[in-house]
């Protein structure tokens, strides 16, 4: 299994957020941080490689636009 970790981070609002992806246990999970405190989790089985590059491309879209979710 080819498997990858994605680290970015983005400016939005004049904020910086860090988007994490990573695969673990077979699990492809997207999180983003603003200022080390995790804000939005996205978590889907592994599937390949692509799949867990679009999830984490979706994420970075979703911040630059200011659509993501803030967990409570």
């Amino acid at each position: 299994m080819v498997t990858g970790n994605f680290n970015t981070n983005i400016k939005y609002n004049n904020k910086i957020y860090h988007i994490q992806t990573e695969v673990i246990r077979g699990n492809v999970i997207t999180q983003v941080f603003d200022g080390g405190k995790i804000i939005h989790s996205e978590r889907n089985k592994y599937t390949n490689y692509t799949d867990s590059v679009k999830q984490h491309k979706n994420t970075e879209k979703l911040v630059k636009t200011g659509k993501f979710i803030a967990n409570d």
